[in-house]
């Protein structure tokens, strides 16, 4: 899904905030913006930017993954600048002297971004699929023990 332009990253729906609605403060009008939220352990150059947010300027239905996916075309060509708030040891936002947030900026190019969130959800399809394979020995012990047990006897 990649041409010279553009990067497609593909997001399920739970991480992409669409039409979010704010006022402008200089002309008053009404304005809306779209939001991703990048998942955990989303690994950029040795830094984990999981919680780091970005806004695209689009967001479509995904062409391919289903319709709880969202396709976010993203120039080849132009640095996407990741956020996130700064918290302390408390887990409160850091303020400035001005009072407003302190926010933490890393700036990656698209196809990094799309190799790390591709990665990361393959680890986390493949944990899921180690889950549910211990769960089946598990529960096949179980059953295993359940036929041999002995009856109690008082």
């Amino acid at each position: 899904m990649e041409d010279k332009k553009h990067v497609y990253l593909t997001m399920h729906e739970k991480f992409v905030r669409e039409d979010i609605s704010y006022i402008d403060q200089r002309t008053g009008e009404e304005k809306t913006f779209n939001s991703v939220t990048l998942p955990k352990n989303t690994v950029i150059d040795g830094v984990d930017v999981g919680y780091y947010q970005f806004s695209p300027l689009f967001v479509n239905p995904s062409r391919f993954k289903g319709e709880h996916f969202r396709d976010i075309p993203l120039l080849a060509e132009r640095e996407v600048w990741l956020t996130r708030t700064q918290l302390d040891e408390n887990g409160d936002p850091v303020k400035d002297e001005g009072g407003k947030g302190v926010k933490d900026t890393v700036k990656v190019m698209p196809a990094a971004l799309k190799e790390a969130v591709d990665k990361g959800r393959k680890e986390f399809l493949a944990s899921l699929d180690e889950k549910a394979k211990e769960a089946r020995e598990a529960s096949q012990n179980q059953d295993r023990e359940a036929r041999h047990a002995e009856p109690a006897v008082r």
